[in-house]
């Protein structure tokens, strides 16, 4: 029973002696807990450039796919992919041994033509000389029937006959001589379009450039049109950019600018019209030809519409509270909001358009996290 009593004195001293510690600690300096901000002022005479972010493809002015013009199977391939060819360049032929001799076939046809035209012209000649001969006759004969009566009417009559077929027979040989030239414009024709043909299976290069891809190999079946070759020419190159509708008036040809890295480029095209569904249209920029791009390649850029100066303060100031966008400014250590009036956007930076009422002031740049109008703050010196 005794050890028990001891043992809570002991307790009841342990007791005392931690709430007389307790106490003494809470008689110490009492912990500030007002939030630390950071604070800056309003910057004027900030430049500011109104931009749109785009991103492009790099590709050659000039490409093209170059196809068969007529169908046929591929008889030899002059090419490889790689290969630098000049303008005209023979690249392939298609069926060279059978559209030779069609075009063979059809100046055959061009020498019979030109010998029937010939022997119309000889046949030609015969049924004129003879019309004159039976002209003659007729008109002596009708002299001697009706003047000199030296003949019977049967015996002019004859020679008048004689006559209306030879000019009968005359013009049979007209028509059969504009028949032989009429054909042989058909034979020059045909001949036309036969070398037209076989010229149009060589297909060449129709610029300088290298070839960038083989579709089809010799020995290959293909129709008019289907392309064989693709080429591109390296000497320029442009970025072709892909635009919002919303910004199709601010775009001026040769004015606007595209900026990309460091460098600007003027605008060198714009479409026409704007996409029907997506709602874009294209830009493109001519950039200078350099080692190390490629076509296809993506770049990043900008185009700037417009450059001015204003008051600014930083991105990072500015907080919403009821949806609108408001600055907080520090004043004997008591924050206030004020309504700001953001513009443009620019590296960090933000236009404020009412920013002039703000000229001296202290405004919070960092620490407005969940900052109220009234709180109490503390101020960073670093």
């Amino acid at each position: 029973m005794l050890r028990k009593k001891w043992v809570c004195v002991c307790l009841i001293g342990l007791c005392a002696g931690c709430s007389k510690e307790v106490g003494q600690k809470t008689d110490g300096p009492t912990l500030d807990t007002r939030r630390l901000v950071r604070v800056g002022q309003v910057e004027r005479g900030v430049t500011f450039a109104e931009v749109a972010e785009v991103q492009g493809t790099l590709r050659t002015k000039a490409s093209a796919n170059v196809a068969a013009r007529i169908p046929g199977t591929i008889e030899a391939l002059a090419a490889e992919e790689g290969q630098s060819v000049t303008n005209g360049t023979p690249l392939f032929q298609i069926d060279r041994v059978n559209l030779e001799n069609q075009v063979r076939l059809a100046r055959e046809d061009c020498l019979v033509a030109r010998a029937a035209e010939r022997e119309a012209l000889a046949v030609h000649a015969q049924a004129s000389a003879a019309f004159e001969k039976a002209k003659i006759d007729a008109d002596r004969m009708r002299q001697l029937y009706e003047t000199d009566k030296a003949v019977t009417k049967d015996a002019w009559e004859r020679a008048d006959l004689q006559y209306k077929s030879a000019d009968a027979g005359l013009k049979r040989t007209d028509a059969a001589l504009e028949t032989v030239r009429a054909k042989i414009g058909q034979t020059e024709t045909a001949l036309a379009v036969a070398e037209k043909t076989l010229s149009d299976s060589i297909g060449r290069a129709p610029f300088s450039g290298i070839i960038t891809r083989k579709f089809h190999e010799a020995g290959d079946y293909v129709g008019a049109g289907v392309p064989i070759f693709a080429m591109d020419n390296p000497e320029g190159y442009e970025i072709c950019f892909s635009m919002n509708a919303a910004d199709y008036t601010r775009v001026e040809v040769g004015k606007t600018e595209v900026e990309i890295g460091e460098a600007r480029f003027p605008v060198t095209y714009k479409a026409p019209s704007v996409h029907p569904v997506t709602r874009t249209f294209e830009i493109r920029a001519t950039v200078p030809r350099k080692a190390e791009w490629a076509p296809g390649m993506l770049f990043d850029g900008r185009l700037v519409f417009r450059r001015f100066e204003a008051t600014a303060v930083p991105s990072s100031a500015l907080a919403l509270r009821g949806g609108k966008p408001i600055l907080f400014t520090v004043k004997d250590g008591t924050v206030h909001a004020f309504e700001a009036e953001p513009g443009v956007v620019w590296q960090g930076k933000t236009e404020l358009r009412n920013g002039e009422a703000l000229a001296g002031e202290q405004i919070v740049t960092e620490g407005m996290l969940l900052l109220n109008e009234g709180d109490s703050v503390r101020i960073r010196e670093d």
